[in-house]
């Protein structure tokens, strides 16, 4: 194993300045939870610890947009008065992520940074068009998912650049909800995910807009123009809803084609279906 060195500032701007003026290969760190099948692969000569950057941990409204820090738990993004009312859909991905000890640790940062395919908070923040702000020696960028991971493990965050924050938009008159299944009931690594947001009208129980957004099915997050379209100007009903499971199967089915797992994932995914549904609009059908 290489010898590194950890290092770590109190604010943002210590830390950038310290960056630009080194010369050694740096990695990041803040939770630390995937920390040791990184640290064998001594990749780095220092390791920055970001989780002593206080301006780094925030969760805040501003106008029409909620601005949360890269380092903020997702213990804090799961209680968080404002997530639960403006995205929920990353409030329950947040309190499904791991164990209690775990979510005290770990940073939606380092989720999105990691870039597993079974991250939580992937599939509610693609279905949100998150941007995800980062900062280096080349200045400040606004990147959306699909830029910034290009592959498992793989993100396009350039040499010593971190994620810094992630901007959501805050229509608080929107319904979303996040399932996922695993091997486990419970402290579950994902098999499969679903994240759904829709713009709801109660007045004539139909949906005006809609998205979902499906994870652990590759390194991309599932989001099909196709299902986007079909939930636009729909009825809340068990057609509804049954159409809807099917469409997301088929998803799977393109998705990960030659996989051994497509069946189960495929079967897996409408029964997830049923539960957001079930969450969103319980009492606008009859549970299948």
């Amino acid at each position: 194993m290489n010898e590194v060195r950890i290092i770590g500032f109190d604010s943002l701007a210590e830390t950038l300045d310290a960056l630009a003026r080194t010369t050694e290969r740096i990695s990041f760190i803040n939770g630390g939870t995937d920390f040791i099948n990184w640290h064998r692969r001594g990749r780095s000569e220092s390791i920055v610890d970001l989780s002593r950057v206080q301006d780094l941990k925030y969760i805040k409204e501003e106008s029409d947009l909620v601005r949360i820090g890269a380092g903020t738990t997702f213990a804090e993004i799961a209680a968080n008065k404002i997530i639960r009312t403006k995205a929920a859909a990353l409030a329950h991905a947040a309190a499904q992520l791991g164990s209690v000890q775990i979510r005290n640790r770990a940073t939606i940062g380092g989720n999105i940074a990691t870039a597993s395919p079974a991250g939580d908070s992937l599939p509610a923040l693609a279905v949100f068009d998150a941007c995800i702000v980062t900062q280096g020696p080349g200045g400040e960028r606004k990147l959306n998912l699909r830029e910034l991971i290009c592959g498992i493990g793989k993100t396009s965050l350039q040499e010593k650049e971190l994620i810094k924050e992630i901007i959501l938009p805050a229509d608080g008159s929107k319904l979303s909800a996040f399932r996922k299944v695993g091997s486990r009931s419970s402290v579950t690594i994902a098999r499969v995910s679903l994240a759904v947001l829709v713009g709801y009208n109660p007045s004539d129980n139909s949906i005006s807009s809609g998205k979902a957004a499906m994870g652990a099915l590759g390194a991309d997050m599932v989001c099909l123009p196709t299902v986007e379209k079909f939930m636009a100007g729909r009825k809340v009903d068990n057609e509804f809803v049954e159409t809807l499971a099917r469409l997301l199967s088929e998803a799977v089915d393109q998705a990960i084609p030659d996989r051994d797992s497509r069946p189960y994932k495929a079967q897996a995914v409408k029964g997830l279906t049923f539960d957001i549904m079930n969450d969103l609009f319980g009492d606008k059908f009859n549970t299948l």
